[in-house]
């Protein structure tokens, strides 16, 4: 059911703190613009005072006429100074916007990087088939580094330089509200962790299947906590407020999935935002490689094989529609947002190239649907630092595994662990030389 609009909870208001931050940056550009005017004023008042020059009064007869050359020495000294003053406004102001961007460049940085909760995944105690046992060999080498691993015979670390952010959609249709109850805050159906990687300029996505099976927190309708068990993992963001509880719970969860792996943020969206999303970049083209016949939300949706530049309707039915009758249906659904997901961020990145505030635009349409923890700083630092990273269809990854019905009747993703121990090595780490 959709959630009054105008209903916004206190804790709605904190999760666009960064929406009010990034205005106020704006006044500060308007203030810059009103020194800029001050400086323009300068500029007029030499005019004036070369117009004073010019419409003295006659001399008296008898009076030494001043000589034209000294006179326009006087004006051509005044005009350098004006010149000069200008000059070193302009400096002066564009030198304190530089600094500033590189303060919250590198506050941002700062930020980030101290979010996480582990230094690096703990794959040091993991075998599998390619890897061996590493901590009987870190026991008998002297030289051997606490972190690394081996792996097809070679050495491998954790690259500390790497950013991961968690990304969700959440099946909420309306804008974010804070919940009371501390079981329905909403179910991840999208979970994605978004990689970005300096060393390789290079960014990655990690699909989540939305049933994959492992360790979540079990809370009560009061919030009381009852213990942990094996569950879907969609479930985690729905024991809890459907904002920033509900989000540092399926934080915790997934990193534990991956190992441990450290997450630097987050950002979920309701998904009722998905027509607001495709409409922020005009729309995305897709090819699609089947028929997609679906009636959804009230709304028939056809399109047949082929490209199609997908309106907000179809693209809101192409990414949330799912078939309950179908087996497997969260896989196929995957798939499906996984080829939109691609889609939209190489326009996305296309439209950053010609304007480097696309994604903050993009985030401020959207900020009533979201929930994030990323804050002015750290998006400055993102946007200004990776927004030229190489992305393309192939740079998106999916954890395997295989889909039964559940003891519950509801299906279960099991993934494949040795599949998530290779992944890992391939996106976040890096042989030792």
């Amino acid at each position: 059911m959709m959630s009054n609009d105008n209903n916004i909870e206190k804790g709605i208001v904190d999760n666009v703190e960064v929406v009010n931050d990034i205005d106020a940056s704006n006044n500060t550009d308007n203030a810059i613009d009103n020194e800029v005017v001050n400086s323009t004023d300068i500029t007029d008042s030499g005019s004036e005072g070369e117009a004073e020059t010019k419409n003295e009064p006659d001399t008296e007869k008898g009076a030494e006429t001043p000589r034209v050359s000294d006179n326009k020495k006087k004006r051509k000294s005044k005009l350098w100074l004006v010149l000069f003053v200008i000059l070193a406004l302009l400096v002066m102001l564009f030198g304190a916007g530089f600094i500033t961007w590189n303060i919250m460049n590198a506050k941002g940085k700062s930020d980030l990087y101290e979010k996480a909760e582990s230094t690096g995944p703990t794959l040091e105690s993991i075998t599998t088939e390619k890897s061996q046992e590493t901590e009987v060999e870190a026991e008998n080498d002297v030289n051997w580094k606490k972190g690394w691993v081996r792996y097809e015979g070679d050495i491998y670390q954790y690259n500390e330089d790497i950013l991961t952010f968690l990304v969700m959609g959440i099946d909420k249709p309306g804008k974010v509200k804070v919940v009371e109850s501390g079981v329905n805050g909403g179910q991840a159906d999208l979970i994605i962790l978004a990689v970005f990687n300096p060393h390789t300029k290079s960014t990655s996505l990690i699909t989540i299947n939305r049933n994959t099976m492992t360790e979540i927190d079990v809370y009560d309708e009061k919030g009381e906590y009852l213990g942990s068990g094996q569950g879907q993992i969609c479930l985690q963001h729905g024991y809890g407020d459907g904002a920033e509880l509900s989000c540092e719970r399926m934080k915790k969860a997934v990193s534990n999935l991956f190992y441990n792996l450290p997450i630097h943020g987050y950002l979920a969206i309701n998904m009722g935002a998905m027509k607001a999303i495709n409409s922020a970049v005009g729309g995305v083209t897709l090819t699609l490689e089947e028929d997609f016949n679906v009636d959804f939300d009230g709304e028939k949706i056809s399109l047949p094989k082929g490209e199609h530049t997908l309106t907000d309707v179809q693209a809101h039915a192409y990414i949330r529609y799912r078939d309950h009758a179908e087996f497997d249906s969260a896989t196929t659904r995957l798939n499906r947002q996984k080829k939109y997901i691609a889609a939209f961020l190489s326009k996305l990145k296309a439209e950053t190239a010609k304007d480097i505030t696309a994604p903050i635009k993009v985030f401020n349409e959207l900020s009533p649907y979201i929930v994030t923890d990323i804050n002015t700083s750290e998006m400055t630092y993102m946007v200004s630092n990776t927004y030229n990273y190489k992305f393309d269809f192939d740079n998106i990854y999916s954890l395997e595994g295989t889909t039964a019905i559940g003891k519950t009747e509801h299906e279960e993703f099991t993934y494949n662990p040795d599949q998530l121990y290779d992944m890992i090595i391939e996106i976040f780490y890096e042989k030792v030389e």
